[in-house]
């Protein structure tokens, strides 16, 4: 998840930026500017968040504040740090209920691009309406200035932590999680990216700290930072998403690299950002599966440069290579080796077509692909 900063005028929200620590795969964004076509003019975004500034309710982290401002939102622990923004949780006064509230890392002197994407990620996320995304209430500014949006507060623990539980043997997670049980969480994930892909938005940094597991099995996709919208249309009679960010001079530019190397695809590794599409998530989450069932990461190198080198010539991944120890299914093996296939062409086309691999797997039916591909 992405989070909030401390502001001079808001006690308790600090600002800080994300590190590029590749040994707990932490998201990279070496974009180095954004502009392109544009529908409406820089001057506009402008106006849209004056609006905003106008509009917001106070928010302070000491309770004592509200007796010099209205104070809607009493803020307390930071929940955790994304690619452009922290999370902090909050009371929110006017409907007596616990949220989090994400807030842009730099405060208000981030600059207009870094602006229009925290705006884009609240207006992805927000138009996103599926159960394994998490709900935004509204967007506004702080009375420094600084952007935020405020969204539902989700409980659980990342699935990175999981799969780290069953490495070192956690009985308890063992139990829990033992046959098919990781599949269907990892169903309920494509499904939920599969949404996504059909709303024309690609999620771009998939990765087991960004799937959220809470009570009772939810699954939630965090961190939308990264996310890019693809067409004026959406599929399955869907309306598409729209965002700010077509107003603000914010076209990606080539040669640019964005996401986190260790669950990145070749495509995105090679910058090549005309190329990233429905099937780079699709690469991301083979990643995922793959890590799933042997408990071994696929990409480990921690040199920046290196670890997008290794991307960069990527093969299939196979899982046997991973672990001699892990008993894979073959179905599953061969769904890995799909998804992971460096020409785009042969991965799956988008999440749904594997979604539906892994529901026939999971009603004992055969799948689209076999072990033998």
């Amino acid at each position: 998840m992405a989070s909030p900063d401390h502001d001079a005028d808001s006690p308790g929200i600090g600002s800080q930026g994300s590190g590029y620590d590749l040994t707990s795969a932490d998201t990279v964004d070496m974009i180095s500017g954004e502009s392109t076509r544009t529908v409406h003019s820089p001057e506009a975004m402008e106006a849209f968040m004056e609006h905003l500034e106008d509009a917001c309710p106070s928010v302070s982290s000491d309770p004592a504040d509200g007796q010099l401002v209205k104070v809607r939102y009493i803020t307390g622990e930071e929940l955790g740090s994304g690619s452009i923004g922290r999370v902090i949780e909050a009371h929110d006064e006017h409907l007596s209920r616990h949220i989090a509230i994400k807030v842009l890392h730099e405060g208000p002197v981030a600059a207009p691009d870094r602006v229009a994407r925290f705006l884009a990620e609240a207006q992805i996320t927000a138009q996103l309406e599926h159960p394994t995304i998490v709900p935004v209430h509204e967007i506004g500014r702080m009375p420094s200035g600084t952007p935020y949006f405020s969204m539902k507060r989700v409980r659980g623990e990342s699935l990175e932590d999981i799969i780290n539980q069953l490495r070192i043997g956690n009985e308890a997670y063992e139990a829990r999680y033992s046959g098919k049980a990781l599949i269907r969480m990892f169903f309920r994930l494509c499904q939920g990216v599969a949404f996504a892909h059909a709303k024309g938005v690609v999620h771009r940094d998939l990765k087991p700290c960004n799937i959220l597991i809470g009570e009772f099995g939810v699954v939630q996709i965090m961190d939308w930072g990264l996310a890019k919208v693809m067409g004026e249309t959406g599929a399955a009679g869907l309306e598409p998403v729209h965002t700010v960010r077509r107003g603000a001079q914010m076209g990606t530019m080539d040669g640019s690299i964005a996401g986190t190397p260790a669950y990145m695809s070749p495509e995105q590794a090679r910058g090549e950002i005309e190329k990233v599409g429905p099937q780079s998530d699709i690469y991301s989450l083979g990643l995922i599966l793959a890590e799933l069932l042997t408990l071994m990461r696929v990409y480990r190198e921690t040199h920046p440069e290196r670890a997008l080198e290794q991307v960069r010539a990527a093969q299939p991944v196979d899982v046997e290579n991973l672990s001699t120890k892990a008993k894979v299914p073959p179905e599953l093996a061969a769904i890995v080796k799909k998804c992971t296939d460096p020409a785009q062409a042969y991965r799956y086309c988008h999440a749904g077509e594997l979604a539906e691999d892994l529901r026939k797997y999971l009603e004992d039916r055969e799948i689209t692909v076999h072990q033998d591909v």
